[in-house]
């Protein structure tokens, strides 16, 4: 025999949000293994420095809205692979690099084309 209470445990939207919020928010965030991050470099001004933009996405289900959030890190470049511009994947050091460098370079992954700005090849220009 079912009692009430055990039939009408989940009936309210509240307690079905408490019990799906945590498994909505992670499934959109980008992961990648290792904790690794890919972004676009805003600042090479630095030596063997970047500053690396990433953005995650997160749904909430209060809002049913998907919010974006830019995470700005530092990042260490030994070679000076990345320019400004260049998408690239960090991946974190597990100690830091003086006070702010947490993030190491692993690999660019496209580079920005320094002369015209962008990677489109077809556009005239006059």
């Amino acid at each position: 025999m079912l009692f009430l209470s055990q039939l009408y445990s989940h009936w309210h939207y509240k307690t079905w949000q408490r019990l799906t919020a945590g498994y909505l928010r992670t499934f959109v965030k980008n992961r990648l293994p290792n904790n690794e991050m890919v972004g676009y470099v805003i600042n090479d001004k630095h030596p063997k420095t970047i500053r690396v933009a990433c953005d995650r996405y997160m749904y909430v289900v209060r809002y049913k809205k998907v919010f974006r959030m830019t995470k700005k890190i530092w990042a260490h470049d030994e070679h000076k692979e990345a320019k400004l511009g260049d998408i690239v994947r960090v991946q974190p050091l597990g100690y830091r690099i003086g006070p702010w460098k947490t993030y190491v370079l692993s690999r660019v992954l496209h580079v920005q084309n320094p002369i015209i700005g962008n990677t489109h090849t077809n556009e005239v220009f006059i």
